[in-house]
């Protein structure tokens, strides 16, 4: 067992949004559910498709990435539970990021690491390029959350 990390985008799906009926539709499809022409009454036993989550970036033992997070979403609860990561926020990591990538001496001032310690490159690299999908997510009218288990 070990920490896993995951960025996910979630999206509500309203029954009557023209914009998100192909994405309930091909969900729909996939699950092997076709919705009545109409909900006849409150049948509670009816599928519907109310919300969609993807996964944006999955990490394994990324500690210090795992630390930023929960100092700057969870208020420093490490407890495993999904947490909203807002615009700004990205913006933020991606800053400390970039700056780690063009200077990897620099990680100690952003991230918990040991003292010396720098980043790997490819995974400042591959976190860049999750955030960039997420903020492409977000100005998409997703909402962006970070979680882990242990």
């Amino acid at each position: 067992m070990g920490l896993d990390m995951y960025l996910e985008a979630k999206r509500y799906v309203a029954p009557c949004d023209a914009q998100t009926e192909p994405m309930r539709r091909a969900i729909g499809a996939a699950i092997g559910y076709v919705p009545p022409k109409e909900k006849p009454g409150e049948d509670a036993s009816l599928l519907e498709v109310s919300g969609v989550t993807v996964r944006v970036g999955y990490w394994r033992k990324f500690d210090a990435l795992h630390h930023w997070f929960v100092n700057n979403t969870q208020e420093g609860h490490d407890d495993c539970r999904a947490a909203f990561v807002s615009v700004d926020t990205l913006m933020e990591l991606e800053d400390q990021l970039e700056q780690v990538s063009d200077d990897p001496a620099s990680a100690s001032e952003h991230f918990t690491t040991d003292e010396d310690e720098t980043l790997d490159e490819d995974d400042v690299d591959y976190t860049l390029k999750v955030l960039h999908h997420a903020k492409r997510l977000q100005e998409q009218g997703w909402d962006i959350y970070y979680r882990a288990s242990w």
